[in-house]
């Protein structure tokens, strides 16, 4: 008897640890996680397979256990007797103390090398500054200057994004590369990671942080080293219409991006509303008809005149019901004038 069951837990054991395997080296995943798209991603993924692998096992203790408790102990047909006293058994305890204490352990060990491993600062790294704001992301590249309201960047090279915040507490969150990052206001915080895919990804804040939260998003796009450069040596005045999708190829094509692209680009939405380009924002005016009350606000200046210093100079008039302080204020350094000029001459004309 006592032969017997070794015999049927070394099978249990087996088959446990086989399905274990198989979920954490065959199950396909992709429908529960976002696109792969950087080294990073690569190491999370792994961790987040062996801990599945992990999980599956103990599902399957657990709840059979409790199926096999239920059918073997179940009150048989007519016995009314009361239960027999049991006081515990000191070695079952000792047994499930200790399996999920090692488990544990060893989860927190490979963590830990996980950890260090997508914390490992590279050499010679793109350096980009993340800036969070009520509600908008921005983005500059110390080294040419740049500033844009999407992510570019080079695949296959370092990153190491400097994260920080100009009012309250942010989280930059890019579901493709595994990163969710606080920026938090007065500190700067660092984060590096190796894009590993063209493509267009989107980027999130994940932590509420006002009413125009929902819509404080925008995207990062992978490019090739090539067409990264060409958008750096442009001034970030070039819209990569390459990739919309992980993997999908490089098209070196660029052109300027047209308005509703540059409203959207430029987190507009996050504050505006515009009927003709589907934005629903709310904490700033809407913009519906400001082609024709523009030329109203500020005397001596006609709508496409207030358009443009309301983008470059939001705070020179407010309008009433409103802060100022609220739009960013360096929309003159991150617009091109070509830009701009497109956006003025959109709005005017709504």
């Amino acid at each position: 008897m006592k032969e017997r069951t070794i015999f049927t837990v070394i099978i249990l054991s087996l088959v446990l640890i086989t399905v274990g395997y198989l979920v954490a080296t065959q199950v396909d995943f992709s429908w529960l996680l976002p696109a792969q798209a950087s080294s990073r991603a690569v190491l999370v993924d792994r961790l987040f397979r062996v801990m599945m692998g992990i999980a599956a096992v103990i599902f399957l203790i657990v709840e059979g256990a409790l199926v096999y408790a239920v059918l073997r102990f179940r009150r048989k047909p007519g016995d009314d007797r009361e239960g027999l006293p049991v006081h515990g058994n000191n070695t079952l305890e000792i047994v499930w103390t200790l399996i999920p204490a090692v488990i544990v352990a060893v989860i927190g060990i490979y963590s830990y090398r996980v950890l260090t491993d997508v914390e490992r600062k590279p050499s010679d790294p793109l350096v980009v500054r993340v800036i969070g704001q009520q509600f908008a992301w921005s983005f500059e590249y110390p080294d040419s200057g740049v500033k844009s309201s999407v992510l570019h960047l080079p695949v296959d090279h370092p990153v190491q994004f400097q994260i920080e915040s100009r009012d309250v507490i942010h989280s930059f969150w890019v579901p493709a590369f595994r990163v969710k990052h606080d920026a938090t206001p007065g500190q700067i915080d660092e984060l590096v990671l190796t894009p590993t895919e063209i493509g267009t990804f989107p980027v999130r804040c994940a932590e509420l942080c006002g009413v125009g939260h929902a819509a404080m998003t925008t995207e990062v796009k992978v490019e090739s080293q090539e067409d990264f450069q060409a958008w750096i040596d442009s001034g970030g005045t070039l819209v990569s219409s390459a990739t919309t999708a992980a993997g999908s190829g490089t098209d070196n094509s660029a052109a300027t991006a047209s308005a509703p692209e540059l409203l959207v680009q430029f987190g507009c939405g996050a504050c505006h509303s515009l009927s003709a380009a589907s934005l629903a924002g709310i904490v700033g005016p809407a913009l519906d008809g400001i082609g024709t009350w523009g030329a109203d606000r500020v005397e001596g200046q006609d709508a496409q005149t207030y358009i443009r210093n309301s983008i470059v100079e939001p705070n020179a008039y407010v309008e009433k019901g409103y802060a100022p302080g609220v739009m960013p204020q360096d929309f003159s350094t991150r617009i091109s004038q070509e830009q701009l000029d497109v956006l003025v001459s959109y709005l005017a004309s709504q």
